[in-house]
């Protein structure tokens, strides 16, 4: 799946969805990106030397040319390092992924026997550079594999550049549980809010230098900033073409409903995989659809249309291939984004969890893998207990709080 040919075709394939998102967007992107000052202002960087890439299907420029192929010309590219999904972008969720090679470069998987990059990956490359978009939620492993890779970098004394992108769901909210460090895993690897506020490039800036949370990185880092970006914009804001980020992540509505709907998956609800709008989707085959939602306080519904909904998951190849209750008949809500200024997806999804539970208390059930998500087990206690939703969210704030004056210190746009 990772050969020159395969990922050539999986270009060609996304070209006319790219022609679209580019005719969409209506005029010339008024963000650059990272990687765009980089070649026009910052070549310095990286001119001559030996280049490890963590780079995806999303490390593009705004004509959809890639990283790699950019950076050849003025740089030997010895290593290339994919994150889950796999370097094309095209393997579902969770699945292991193999080494590949892309115009004669190894690309290393970071997500299969290894989460970061090895020494002997390593051993032929001067700076480790990362290019990849992401989607502002924690529960995205790419931020986790960032993390690791500076790690790695910190082992092998080797600097890092990071070129940075917007945050699709804007920079400006945080919201939700802090990950407590007993319940790190690769969801939730550092102690970080569910939507945590902040650029990819922020970001490292916070693992690089921060010791709340009991590591204490202190790498080479640079961080190529965006030029024409402000925090408070949504991705289709800053002129520049959504690519779908994964199988399950196909547009910017999906990215701005996850940090809610993403916790489904900790439950025995369908979280929509195998229709044609996860996350947008959810529901069961005990659900009544429309007693869910009048069960559902009104204020969360704010920003949503939405309608009761009869659905029947599918295998659909490179997407998913065993969604939950596949090829049975679902009931449940189907969700459509109309105000994302005033929708809160934490709010909607623990509102919804509650219902669940007081409706169906013999078929509802809630996994170990939801405090994962949540980064505490507080939240399936309370849900179970009774909590309403408005009580469980009060239990973030004290978290939120200390995030934001941690927050504050690495944010690079006004």
């Amino acid at each position: 799946m990772r050969e020159t040919k395969t990922f050539s075709a999986l270009r060609l394939m996304l070209f006319p969805l790219l022609l679209v998102s580019l005719l969409s967007a209506g005029s010339e992107s008024q963000v650059k990106i990272g990687l765009e000052v980089l070649l026009e202002k910052q070549l310095d960087l990286i001119k001559g030397k030996k280049l490890g890439i963590i780079a995806n299907h999303t490390s593009l420029d705004a004509e959809g040319n890639h990283i790699v192929d950019l950076l050849i010309p003025h740089s030997r590219v010895t290593a290339i390092f994919g994150p889950e999904h796999g370097f094309g972008g095209d393997v579902e969720d969770a699945a292991s992924i193999k080494d590949g090679k892309y115009r004669g470069i190894p690309i290393y998987s970071l997500y299969g026997e290894f989460l970061s990059p090895t020494p002997k990956m390593l051993e032929d490359v001067e700076i480790l550079v990362y290019d990849i978009q992401d989607v502002g939620v924690k529960f995205y492993t790419f931020m986790s594999n960032l993390f690791l890779s500076m790690s790695a970098a910190k082992r092998d004394h080797l600097p890092v550049i990071v070129l940075d992108r917007p945050n699709p769901i804007n920079a400006e909210i945080f919201a939700g549980a802090i990950t407590n460090p007993a319940f790190s895993s690769f969801v939730g690897v550092i102690p970080l809010p569910m939507r945590y506020g902040m650029t990819v490039g922020e970001l490292a800036g916070l693992f690089n230098q921060e010791s709340y949370a009991g590591f204490f990185l202190d790498i080479d880092l640079t961080v190529v900033k965006m030029s024409g970006y402000q925090r408070g914009m949504w991705f289709d804001e800053t002129g520049f073409p959504w690519r779908g980020t994964s199988p399950n992540m196909p547009t910017l509505e999906t990215a701005i409903i996850y940090p809610g709907t993403c916790l489904i998956e900790g439950t025995n609800l369908s979280e929509g995989r195998g229709s044609e709008s996860p996350f947008l989707t959810i529901g069961a085959p005990y659900i009544d659809g429309q007693k869910w939602l009048d069960a559902v306080p009104k204020e969360v519904l704010i920003g949503l249309k939405i309608q009761p909904i009869s659905y029947r998951p599918k295998a659909i190849p490179g997407v998913v291939s065993k969604p939950k209750y596949k090829d049975l008949t679902c009931q449940g809500l189907f969700f459509t984004v109309v105000d994302r200024n005033t929708l809160e997806p934490i709010a909607l999804t623990i509102a919804l969890l509650c219902a669940a539970q007081k409706l169906y208390p013999e078929q509802f059930e809630m996994k170990k893998y939801l405090d994962t998500l949540w980064g505490n087990e507080n939240l399936r206690a309370m849900v179970k207990e009774g909590w309403d939703y408005r009580s469980i969210l009060k239990t973030c704030q004290p978290g939120l709080e200390q995030f934001k004056k941690v927050r504050e210190k690495y944010l690079l746009y006004d």
